[in-house]
């Protein structure tokens, strides 16, 4: 379970408030438990005042989430994306972008060839892109590796996403930052602000859901950088 929300309580305290014997919660604690219900875990994640992703997080570590696989996205959004002006892609849960429009690929200077590509990887930890977060790297990334986080622990025996951990565990920037374990949904909106190719761009991404398994980010640009975008895109 990692560090404890409430500091100071001991596993026979929270054994009492959770109404569980303390060498169950002891197991609980340390990953020996099996066969944990739901109603269980819940019961501790109140005795623990953990937050809602928490608590998600939790359930999944301990069985109590779906593990489907991935599912090809459907055909109709790669259709919608080319009614958007702005900055979109589709993105599955393992963070593989399947598709975008032109308005992301000019903004995040990305070819056509280029896809399918990790949006982690690419967006953040590729060259191209760190330079582009500037001294805004650790801001932009800490609401990521806490969803990479949660997506671990719903999917812990998939490749892709433990390699991408590891990878990111040894980038000495990041490590700090996973080492705070701050913890969220899988996907979540978040601010951004980038160094991009057409200048400074800030832009608020929000994930509609596609499906259980994957969605389209839309990073809506302020009216600055709309401005800069479709001044850039004209241009071409």
């Amino acid at each position: 379970m990692g560090r404890r929300r409430v500091r100071g309580l001991r596993r026979e305290e929270v054994a009492g408030l959770a109404g569980i014997g303390v060498s169950w919660y002891t197991a609980l604690e340390n990953g020996d438990a099996k066969g944990v219900s739901e109603a269980t875990v819940l019961a501790v994640s109140d005795a623990l005042r953990l937050s809602d992703s928490e608590t998600s997080y939790f359930l999944a570590l301990t069985g109590r989430a779906g593990t489907q696989e991935v599912r090809a996205p459907n055909p109709l959004l790669s259709e919608s994306l080319k009614a958007i002006a702005f900055p979109a892609y589709i993105v599955t849960a393992t963070w593989e972008v399947v598709d975008c429009n032109p308005a992301f690929r000019r903004v995040w200077d990305i070819g056509a060839e280029e896809i399918p590509f990790n949006a982690v990887e690419r967006l953040f930890v590729d060259g191209r892109a760190r330079r582009m977060h500037a001294h805004q790297f650790a801001t932009n990334i800490a609401p990521v590796v806490a969803m990479l986080r949660s997506g671990l622990a719903r999917r812990p025996n998939l490749t892709t996403l433990g390699n991408l951990r590891d990878r990111l565990l040894a980038d000495t920037e990041i490590r700090p930052i996973w080492d705070a374990f701050e913890i969220s949904d899988p996907f979540v909106p978040n601010t951004c602000t980038i160094e991009s190719p057409i200048g400074p761009f800030t832009y608020e991404a929000l994930t509609l859901s596609a499906g259980e398994l994957s969605g389209i980010v839309i990073q809506v640009p302020d009216h600055a950088s709309q401005e800069l975008l479709a001044a850039s895109i004209q241009s071409r």
